[in-house]
């Protein structure tokens, strides 16, 4: 009986399975594992599973791509908050010899 290393067997592989797939690190071979997964005790049949590729295509435009999102939003929104606090300039990012130049 062959199982996976990465598999939904318990809660915590079922989180990291998750991250890994929305990393994009090894996420094809997660799917396939979980495509080809029957009940348990029970060898896995090729693609026995097919609705699965849903459950991953779903998981990875709306978990992936919409966290990156966020995630890049709330960078933006704290570099646009500090350059507010600096006056409207990028003079905070930069080192003195920087500005001597920058300001000729």
């Amino acid at each position: 009986l062959r199982t996976s290393p990465m598999n939904f067997d318990h809660v915590g592989k079922a989180y990291l399975c998750l991250f890994q797939v929305a990393t994009f690190k090894g996420w094809i071979q997660i799917m396939n594992d979980a495509i080809d997964s029957r009940e348990v005790g029970k060898q896995p049949i090729r693609e026995t599973n097919i609705y699965m590729y849903l459950y991953f295509v779903f998981f990875i435009i709306f978990g992936s791509f919409f966290t990156l999102n966020l995630f890049i939003g709330v960078i933006i929104d704290n570099f646009n908050e500090q350059k507010k606090k600096a006056g409207g300039s990028l003079e905070m990012f930069m080192t003195e010899d920087q500005k001597k130049y920058y300001i000729r």
